[in-house]
């Protein structure tokens, strides 16, 4: 039996970019005509440093580098060696194309990290041989990545390659302070679907999810398969009611999709978590604990629906709440909060406010416009992310301040704050009104308020105690530290230049806003007004 004999020709490649530096005018011209014709797409430099600026640019990805032995400012072998130690997403396919063609060289070349090698003068046949070889090669590599990077059930990134690059997003949101959400979801009673129709079936609605998500995502966003029945999405660019919109939407065309198995036809449902990055989220955990925190409310109010990050905020506890009441009695934010006694203008500059942290002992300061209307918030960390810049002096606060901010109104139950508190990572949140800035409301707010309302009205074992002698005890306590706050105060002002005086007054203001709602609490008998009065007090400074 015979068999005829087709000959198949190579399909040619899809546009692949190659970097070809050589230091004589005459190569750079016959590659780039060579390699033109077959499809590729060239560039070419006559040195290493021309090479290593045009591979540093972002815009570019390279294939494929051919490149000369000498080159007039270094050698092809360093330059190969540079470009295996830069991590890149992709793999590149070196060719060392050289007349010094002896086994010595090969294997120096070789063991330098180039993959080919070309003797010179160029013959057009081999070099063409050699790059369909190169191209197999990164195809191999290519179909390799992505068995390595994708869920093989569902075909979306894992989520090892998800948390790369969603880092990624988070560093280029927080650099130029771009919104940015966090979406996470699961499918409803999942368990039931194995239950009832099996794994295999199960497996085809999480396909059918996948395919779905994946269809209703742009390019910029990133998705995975978080794990079980879960997927996650990153939206770049995004704020928080744009992206309840996206997911309202994808919520609503999840569960009209009827999802065809082997033995029936389903609906499934699913429910939702969203935060948007703010101000207090430090880290990208933050953001993912939030999410996830959103989700299970969701599923605590009935499932099937989109839990945002500002449902969140006023969410309370669905069991006994009894015993809560008895504790927060009708305590409401600006019971516990501590007012705030420095702000500072969007105008300023990092310089400026830089100095002003440090005389005046503070971490950070909202931020108001000229109106009084808070803007934002700046922190020592802000300011050191752009301290070191050739221009702070011309950089203002406007332009490094956080303005997405975690505020509650302040009569809001001191409750539904510490609930809040309670679940996630965050530890402090502004109390506003009307735009403006009346305190800070933080955990420790909270516990000193515990300490100086609940807990003293209770012995061990919350037996009732001797409240009468407890207050006067505490009213003692606090009243000879102010006393003797007061005191220093006064030596201060003797013995510190003028200059110092500011600065000095503003540290000790601080302690006796503590003493002082000790003092108030002691002779309320624990009512919790004592901040509140305190907050009428004091008003804000405008720095």
């Amino acid at each position: 039996m015979t068999f005829s004999k087709t000959s198949q020709p190579e399909l040619p490649p899809t546009r692949s970019r190659v970097l070809v530096v050589d230091d004589d005018r005459l190569i750079r011209t016959l590659i780039r005509e060579f390699l033109t014709r077959e499809g590729y797409e060239i560039v070419t430099v006559e040195n290493c440093r021309q090479a290593l600026e045009v591979l540093e640019e972002e815009k570019n990805e390279f294939k494929f580098l051919v490149t000369d032995w000498e080159l007039p400012d270094g050698s092809g072998i360093d330059l190969i060696r540079h470009v295996r130690h830069v991590v890149s997403s992709h793999y590149m396919y070196i060719v060392m194309a050289t007349s010094h063609g002896n086994r010595e060289n090969l294997t120096q070349a070789l063991n330098a990290g180039a993959d080919d090698f070309l003797a010179k003068p160029i013959d057009r046949g081999e070099l063409v041989a050699r790059m369909r070889s190169g191209q197999r090669i990164l195809a191999l590599e290519t179909r390799l990545t992505h068995l390595a990077n994708s869920d093989p059930l569902t075909s979306l990134p894992t989520r090892r390659v998800f948390e790369e690059m969603v880092s990624k997003e988070w560093s280029r949101s927080r650099r130029h302070r771009l919104p940015l959400s966090f979406v996470i979801f699961d499918i409803d009673y999942f368990k039931r679907i194995n239950d009832v129709h099996g794994h295999v079936s199960g497996d085809q609605v999480l396909r059918e999810i996948g395919r779905i998500l994946s269809d209703s995502v742009r390019k910029s966003d990133i998705i995975c398969r978080y794990g079980g029945e879960e997927f996650c999405a990153v939206l770049p660019e995004t704020s928080s009611a744009q992206a309840c919109i996206w997911a309202e939407n994808l919520r609503k065309r999840i569960a009209e999709t009827e999802i065809i198995l082997d033995s029936a036809v389903v609906n499934v449902t699913t429910s939702f978590g969203i935060v948007e990055a703010m101000a207090e989220m430090e880290e990208l955990d933050d953001l993912i604990e939030i999410a996830d925190q959103c989700l299970i409310e969701a599923k605590q109010k009935g499932r099937n629906q989109v839990v945002s990050f500002n449902n969140l905020q006023n969410a309370v506890c669905c069991g006994d709440t009894g015993h809560l009441d008895l504790v927060f009695g009708g305590a409401v934010a600006a019971d516990a909060m501590t007012p705030v006694v420095s702000t500072v203008t969007p105008d300023s500059s990092v310089i400026d406010i830089s100095q002003f942290f440090l005389n005046y002992r503070i971490p950070s300061a909202p931020v108001v416009d000229h109106e009084g209307s808070l803007v934002g918030i700046v922190s020592e960390k802000d300011l050191m992310s752009v301290a070191c810049r050739p221009n702070p002096h011309e950089i203002t606060i406007a332009e490094v301040m956080r303005k997405n901010l975690i505020c509650y109104p302040p009569n809001i139950p001191l409750r539904i704050v510490w609930e809040f508190l309670n679940r996630v990572s965050i530890r402090t949140v502004l109390i506003t009104e009307n735009s403006k800035t009346l305190g800070v409301l933080s955990r420790q707010s909270i516990l000193r308020w515990l300490a100086n309302t609940t807990w003293n009205q209770n012995g061990p074992m919350g037996h009732a105690g001797d409240v009468s002698n407890t207050s006067s005890q505490r009213l003692e306590v606090a009243a000879k530290l102010l006393a003797e706050t007061s005191r220093q105060l006064t030596n201060d002002v003797e013995v510190r230049t003028e200059d110092e005086h500011a600065a000095m007054v503003i540290g000790t203001v601080s302690k006796m806003q503590d003493l002082m709602t000790d003092l108030l609490e002691a002779v309320r008998g624990g009512s919790g007004s004592g901040a509140m009065s305190l907050g009428t007090a004091f008003n804000t400074t405008d720095f």
